[in-house]
């Protein structure tokens, strides 16, 4: 298969893949506003309902006496109400349960490959407007994550900067956990807003590429600081879009 081919049937299959997700996010949505219509028509089934159980008690009031036909009536309605109304909660479940899935789905395809890679100011925009019309808890979390991507990646570039000048002046000498150095590193380090996030990744949303950037420098501490290269390689790999 000559070049020109193989890149042309590899377009092809990743605009099938591209509108195979784009119509499964359609059909998700679809269904989330069949289930609106249902909870809407729902609502004004009970509404005449109520209507009507109001006539029937209003009957039996000036009926001044027991009337078994209407209350056997209102009695009907009522249970035909609360049907009504279980039918509301099952569409309303099912709805957040669509949501869900359209919102997940969503973060996936439009925003998660933001995170996976290297700042960029573009992507970041337009990740940012993935997220409108969500509902889902969980996936909103981590909108803030998106919004501050910037701002955590320039602060970590900056701050590893002036530790470089730093340890140069030690002449990459070994640092171990003793020293004011490596005490004031670490202090500087758990001062910038990123590393919180990192510190309870296991737990909370975090950014996978700068959790990579962490866990890279964080191994350089347990060496002792002392490789020059690699500690320029790290700031390196924090000089992405321009902010």
């Amino acid at each position: 298969m000559n070049k020109v081919k193989a890149i042309a049937l590899a377009v092809i299959a990743f605009v099938a893949v591209t509108a195979s997700a784009q119509n499964s996010v359609r059909e998700i949505e679809q269904n989330i506003k069949y289930q609106e219509k249902v909870v809407e028509g729902k609502q004004d089934s009970i509404k005449d309902l109520e209507s009507q159980i109001a006539v029937l008690k209003g009957r039996l009031d000036s009926l001044n006496k027991v009337s078994k036909q209407v209350k056997e009536d209102i009695s009907a309605l009522e249970k035909l109400k609360k049907n009504h109304e279980n039918g509301i909660k099952l569409a309303t479940k099912t709805r957040k349960s669509h949501y869900e899935n359209r919102d997940n789905l969503v973060f996936e395809q439009e925003i998660a490959d933001v995170l996976d890679n290297p700042y960029n100011k573009r992507d970041v925009e337009d990740a940012l407007k993935s997220f409108e019309g969500m509902e889902t808890k969980d996936v909103l979390k981590k909108k803030s994550l998106v919004e501050n991507y910037g701002k955590y990646t320039k602060e970590l570039r900056e701050f590893l900067e002036k530790q470089k000048i730093i340890l140069a002046e030690t002449g990459w000498a070994m640092q171990d956990s003793k020293s004011d150095v490596y005490k004031k590193f670490m202090k500087g380090l758990k001062g910038v807003s990123y590393w919180k996030i990192y510190d309870n990744s296991t737990k909370n949303p975090s950014i996978p590429y700068l959790d990579k950037v962490m866990e890279n420098l964080m191994q350089q501490v347990s060496a002792g600081l002392n490789n020059s290269h690699r500690f320029e390689e790290t700031i390196d790999l924090l000089y992405t879009s321009e902010f």
